[in-house]
């Protein structure tokens, strides 16, 4: 299909650019959406790492209180307010 477009159109200097003009409106829309697609597993991926991230403090938190450290340090520890630490 291509070498008989180019038989047919390629003499024509119009065509030609039309073609690229294009192929590169098509290229930028692809490249655009791959940028789009990323970002959004970049945010997917990090919001599942805060999670994750959450969750163990909240794990140390809880064996930290079962141990019977006091509140006090579980919170300069993790960083998680008194009332959190309470409700473990």
């Amino acid at each position: 299909m291509r070498k008989m477009h180019s038989e047919l159109y390629g003499s024509y200097k119009e065509f030609s650019m039309v073609d690229m003009t294009i192929e590169q409106m098509y290229n930028e829309s692809v490249l655009k959406k791959i940028d789009e697609a990323e970002a959004r597993v970049d945010a997917v991926a990090a919001k599942a790492e805060k999670r994750g991230l959450s969750q163990g403090i909240t794990q140390v938190a809880k064996a930290m209180k079962d141990a019977g450290e006091a509140v006090s340090k579980i919170m300069d520890y993790t960083g998680l307010s008194r009332r959190k630490i309470m409700a473990l």
